[in-house]
């Protein structure tokens, strides 16, 4: 299976707050990483009838980089990554999918730690 490309980023997608920071650090990358995989099984491997409002938009890190990566729904799926919606998804495109939520998840952290460190700056500054 390719590699997933990962989506720019603007001020229009999901970002990651304090809480999810807390969060990312607390569970640490591994268990992460399993909890990615458990809710792509859940939500992606067959084609949901509800499909495109199975994912919630908040509430874990997780949700947040699957729309941020149009892998919320199989409909996005197919549109942003060209997996096709309507048939179950093999285990190495499963693999793709929690590859590049982790992924997603590993960069907005290290953005995240940068602007904090940035801020700090700026307010030492006055």
């Amino acid at each position: 299976m390719r590699k997933l490309k990962l989506p720019g980023r603007d001020e229009t997608r999901p970002r990651l707050n304090e809480k999810d920071i807390r969060l990312i650090e607390e569970l640490g990358i591994k268990k992460l990483k399993k909890q990615a995989r458990l809710i792509a099984e859940k939500k992606l491997r067959e084609q949901p009838e509800n499909d495109g409002s199975q994912t919630p938009g908040a509430g874990n890190p997780v949700y947040k980089a699957m729309h941020a990566c149009h892998v919320d729904s199989r409909k996005n799926l197919s549109r942003a990554h060209k997996i096709p919606a309507g048939k179950e998804l093999t285990d190495s495109q499963i693999e793709s999918v929690v590859n590049l939520i982790v992924r997603w998840i590993v960069r907005e952290h290290n953005f995240y730690l940068q602007e904090k460190e940035e801020r700090q700056k700026k307010i030492s500054e006055f």
